[in-house]
């Protein structure tokens, strides 16, 4: 049972090793040149404009959850599309291919689905989380 886990164990050592080996390198190795230019904040090819403990809008975080939601919705999409096949048989499968009848199981699950993500953005878009102004 031990062998089975130690080529996981060994590749993961490697790896950390590796990481922690560049790592080292590059601090000991590179340069060195300390200046007032390189201490200046600078994001995004601008000027730093403001603190940056400046206080975010509400539907900041609002847009940023309904962008996980339906990020979060196509992951779930992935898995359903590889068993569909299987999901739409109600007999078992012989060679990918359906021997009995048809069952609407399959596409069933996803529109139930999908009508909850529906509501959802309804919802979200009668409350303007999301939108222009």
């Amino acid at each position: 049972m031990q062998s089975n886990y130690l080529a996981t164990a060994l590749m993961i050592l490697v790896g950390v090793g590796f990481a922690l080996l560049l790592t080292a390198l590059a601090k000991y190795i590179g340069p060195r040149r300390f200046n007032k230019a390189k201490d200046v904040p600078y994001e995004c090819g601008s000027d730093v404009i403001g603190s940056p403990r400046a206080r975010f809008d509400v539907k900041f975080y609002q847009v940023a959850i309904v962008f996980l939601v339906f990020d979060i919705e196509t992951a779930f999409l992935y898995p359903w599309a590889v068993k569909y096949r299987d999901l739409s048989c109600s007999g078992a499968l012989s060679n990918g291919v359906c021997g009995s009848g048809v069952s609407f199981f399959g596409i069933g699950e996803i529109l139930v689905f999908m009508g909850i993500l529906v509501v959802a953005l309804a919802y979200v878009w009668r409350k303007r989380a999301v939108g222009w102004e």
